[in-house]
């Protein structure tokens, strides 16, 4: 028996999306920086968070810390739930993220779907944050890649095959776009029938 395809989601700003919370980590982690934080915010232009935080002597691992310590005041998600519960029929199901482990532990708990993931990854698990390609190692050909972000989450999984789906925007670079994770469902069904008819490109 063929192994399920896989579906690898990013967390943040994909699964869920909450401004406000992402609002308070990036102030906790400006009052944690105090004088620094002019120069952190400058670095931020040209640089991911965890990049300019090296930069200024912050290890990864503090900022783990500090954005776990910001309250994680998410709400279950029954219309997602009923979602990925769908999907877990034909694909296995992974997350990955450039949080840590854990605190990727308690999002998939807070939002109502920790026992529908096969499996999940935070940046911590490897040397390198996404999108170090050591990260996206259980990434086949033809499995399916949503992302918020097409350079962190989606860029590398193309190259190696994967058909991606970009939430939020529209950009050409990705397979597919829509708006909200919501619309998946139609996205995934149309790739299924393309794959079975043999007519997506380059696959």
């Amino acid at each position: 028996m063929d192994k399920k395809r896989r579906i690898i989601f990013d967390l943040d700003e994909t699964l869920y999306a909450d401004s406000s919370l992402r609002q308070r980590r990036e102030q906790f982690i400006l009052d944690f920086l105090g004088e620094k934080k002019e120069e952190y915010l400058e670095l931020k232009k040209s640089e991911g968070t965890i990049t300019s935080l090296k930069k200024l002597g912050i290890s990864k691992n503090i900022f783990y810390s500090l954005i776990e310590k910001v309250e994680l005041d998410l709400k279950k998600d029954e219309k997602l739930r009923e979602i990925i519960k769908k999907l877990k029929r034909k694909f296995e199901i992974i997350v990955l993220s450039n949080v840590s482990k854990n605190l990727v532990k308690k999002t998939l708990e807070k939002i109502g779907i920790i026992d529908l993931i096969d499996d999940y990854y935070g940046a911590d698990c490897f040397s390198q944050q996404k999108p170090c390609v050591e990260c996206f190692f259980m990434v086949r050909k033809k499995d399916i890649c949503i992302g918020n972000n097409y350079e962190k989450d989606l860029e590398v999984p193309k190259s190696m095959g994967a058909i991606t789906i970009l939430i939020g925007k529209n950009d050409k670079r990705s397979d597919f776009c829509v708006k909200k994770i919501y619309e998946i469902e139609k996205t995934i069904q149309k790739i299924e029938r393309d794959l079975n008819e043999e007519i997506l490109p380059n696959l």
